[in-house]
């Protein structure tokens, strides 16, 4: 009775999963509006329901999992940065121009960190994961303002403007959230407890929402544009590293939840924000927009094996 109600319940999960998915690709592509509804989505997303997410998953982190945030800042510190390693071996003696070359490297370094693994971690980890996967997005934030702000000066033309997009990053709303709950943590104040049960229902609000945005985004980018250029940085980040990181995060004396979280962003897709950070840097955007695609619709179908390594 207890396998059939494990399966019942992961089959629900992934229906969610997929059905939240599909509803937003669908959206895409019959409203005629895809474009105009994903950018009001996601500022609800980042304005609003993510910064509340966090503010609330941080404020209630149990003790041992802020313990642990030392050890798991340093395994996700591997999981970026082995991206650019990896993909500057198998760039060399290959002819691509910078603006190319910049965006590929963008892709490989950082992923979609929040709005994947969000409603994965809410639907088959439960609640007390979501601390692990803000710090892994917040600590991918310090990185994309600071190496990828190196990477794209570097590849990209003379009026990238670095300086306002370290600006965004800082007053980027999730990360005021991050630091106002981190602030409260410090000073030992809680929540009321009226509060956290109102708070709560952000969860599954937040979750649901996130999954429509990436079936949006999938109906409003999908290309098959340089797909051979792309998969450098697919195969890279959703295989090769994944494999390699495997030992490393169960050796790391991580609890549980931790080495899932881990585990679960190390197969994550290139980021949204990789498109708007080559287009910023004046780099290669329709290189960036198909890496993104491809990788997002590679991921759909492992999502059920990751579900079974996580039961």
């Amino acid at each position: 009775m207890v396998v059939i109600q494990t399966v019942d319940g992961l089959f629900t999960q992934l229906a969610l999963f997929y059905g939240f998915i599909l509803i937003g690709y669908l959206i895409a592509h019959l409203s005629g509006k895809a474009q105009v509804l994903n950018k009001h989505l996601n500022a609800l997303l980042i304005n609003v329901l993510v910064p509340i997410l966090i503010f609330y998953a941080l404020l209630t982190s149990t003790p041992t999992s802020l313990v642990e945030i030392p050890i798991f800042l340093v395994v996700t510190l591997m999981i970026h940065l082995l991206g650019p390693v990896l993909l500057y071996l198998r760039l060399r003696g290959i002819q691509l121009n910078d603006q190319t070359k910049g965006s590929l490297f963008i892709c490989t370094t950082f992923t979609n960190a929040l709005f994947i693994p969000l409603p994965l971690a809410l639907l088959f980890l439960g609640p007390t994961s979501i601390s692990f996967v803000v710090m892994f997005s917040l600590t991918q934030m310090i990185l994309l303002v600071t190496l990828g702000s190196v990477m794209g000066a570097t590849f990209g033309g003379p009026e990238a403007g670095w300086r306002k997009i370290a600006r965004d990053a800082v007053i980027f709303p999730p990360f005021l959230a991050a630091i106002l709950a981190l602030f409260l943590v410090g000073f030992g104040i809680a929540l009321p407890t009226d509060l956290v049960v109102i708070l709560s229902y952000n969860s599954p609000i937040t979750t649901y929402l996130a999954l429509v945005s990436v079936g949006l985004g999938v109906g409003v980018r999908f290309s098959l544009t340089d797909v051979r250029t792309a998969l450098n940085v697919v195969v890279i980040r959703q295989f090769i590293i994944p494999l390699l990181m495997l030992p490393i995060i169960l050796l790391s004396t991580l609890s549980l939840i931790p080495v899932q979280v881990l585990f679960l962003e190390s197969f994550m897709p290139p980021a949204i924000l990789a498109v708007v950070y080559a287009s910023g840097f004046d780099l290669d955007v329709e290189i960036a927009s198909t890496t993104v695609t491809i990788g997002t619709l590679l991921l759909l179908p492992v999502i059920p094996l990751l579900s079974i390594f996580f039961q």
